[in-house]
């Protein structure tokens, strides 16, 4: 009885891991796409998750929110944080603190602070 449940742990630690992996090649796509449109650098190796929480989606049915932060240059030289929340496979918000102000995009809304 003891190996069937050390062997369900350890298989649902491997899902956990190979989720956690595509999620975050997601979230990768997601902040390439937004810095090439933006003009500045991601610094690909800076992505990480940083928290996993349970959610409810539009439909209230419960997803895992995860939190991954990075890091961008916009000259090359300084580097600025940033998070991306993603629930399941939808993108919910990113966030970058640019020196003129923080960029915001809600889904695909952007929202900028100066």
């Amino acid at each position: 009885m003891d190996a069937v449940i050390l062997l369900l742990c350890l298989g649902l630690l491997v899902w956990f891991w190979q989720n956690n992996l595509r999620y975050r090649e997601h979230a990768i796509r997601h902040c390439r796409r937004v810095c090439h449109e933006l003009h500045i650098q991601l610094l690909d190796q800076t992505i990480t998750l940083s928290s996993v929480s349970i959610g409810r989606d539009y439909r209230q049915r419960l997803k895992l929110r995860r939190r991954f932060v990075f890091e961008v240059s916009a000259d090359g030289a300084t580097r600025h944080n940033g998070y991306i929340v993603m629930l399941g496979e939808i993108v919910v918000h990113t966030e970058i603190d640019l020196p003129d102000g923080p960029l915001i995009l809600h889904g695909n809304d952007l929202i900028t602070y100066h």
